[in-house]
């Protein structure tokens, strides 16, 4: 018998996090406006970035935005993580893209175990769970960072395999009708050329 260990980890399920918008943001350059990006993450992340960091690749606990320019920047982008087990905390950043070495604007968190939030952001729960929540920053000083708004989407294991069998199935149909289309067009051709041969006008 295996042991558990070498057998894969079993999801909880998906968390779709769509980065709405930042607010009030600092700063950053003297000249021109912030080109800011969101970064948001299910493991903690380090305060510095070294030049060249900003090409950091994306996994599945670390995913960041497209640039977006000012002190209050509109994201509107869904990032997806999956959930192999209870997540208790969020952490979000946005930094400054430079061309030597990226600016941290703000960083924060949110607790998804807090008991303020009556277990709402919890995802031991089989039952999928949609929330806003606009997460407080600080920046590198301590002092006011501004802020993140954020809708939280967590869909279950068992609601996400039946999405995805769903998925499968309307994917496999379209698939099926697209042949069958290219199928008739090749048969149309392959007729009028046997037309033409014989010498029959279409």
């Amino acid at each position: 018998m295996a042991s558990s260990s070498s057998s894969p980890q079993r999801l909880k399920g998906i968390l779709a996090v769509t980065v709405l918008k930042a607010n009030n943001l600092i700063k950053s350059d003297w000249f021109g406006e912030n080109d800011c990006y969101a970064v948001i993450s299910t493991e903690p992340l380090s305060m510095q970035k070294m030049k060249g960091e900003n090409k950091k690749e994306q996994t599945e606990t670390y995913q960041k935005t497209q640039i977006h320019n000012g002190c209050n920047p509109i994201f509107n982008e869904k990032l997806l993580f999956p959930i192999p087990e209870k997540l208790e905390t969020l952490h979000v950043q946005v930094w400054d893209a430079d061309y030597d070495k990226d600016d941290l604007l703000g960083h924060g968190t949110l607790n998804l175990l807090d008991d303020q939030h009556s277990g709402q952001y919890d995802t031991s729960l089989n039952k999928e769970w949609l929330h806003l929540a606009t997460i407080s920053m600080v920046n590198e000083k301590g002092q006011d960072g501004g802020t993140l708004a954020v809708v939280l989407h967590f869909i279950p294991e068992t609601a996400a395999e039946y999405m995805c069998k769903k998925f499968n199935t309307a994917q496999a149909d379209v698939k099926k009708k697209i042949t069958q289309h290219v199928v008739a067009k090749a048969t149309d051709l392959a007729t009028e050329k046997i037309r033409g041969y014989v010498g029959i006008s279409v």
